[in-house]
């Protein structure tokens, strides 16, 4: 699954010397799509709009810095993407939700 991400060490944390294989944004992406996926066990299909929110912190922490604002850090990095991470699987579920449900109508059932 990193095959997406740069793996630069600087971004990177650290277990028993040796760098993650992913950088601390995606590590916070990954964990955050297997929290996504157990929220939405237990709250169902939420509202795009607080999905949306979640995403919003990753947008603003990646364009700064790309943008040279400021320099972000690993701990933000992994807050971010634990954040986006579970409202894009939120977000998914809810479109995914309103799909299916969209059909059953049309469908008559």
């Amino acid at each position: 699954m990193w095959f997406a991400c740069h793996r630069r060490p600087d971004r990177s944390f650290f277990w028993k010397g040796r760098p993650f294989p992913v950088c601390a944004r995606c590590t916070g992406l990954y964990v955050g799509y297997g929290i996504g996926l157990l929220l939405s066990l237990w709250l169902g299909p939420l509202a795009s709009f607080w999905s949306v929110v979640l995403i919003i912190p990753l947008l603003i922490d990646s364009f700064t810095q790309y943008w040279q604002w400021r320099e972000s850090n690993n701990p933000l990095r992994l807050i971010t993407g634990l954040l986006a991470g579970t409202g894009i699987v939120l977000l998914t579920i809810g479109f995914a939700y309103t799909a299916a449900l969209a059909l059953t109508v049309v469908d008559g059932y």
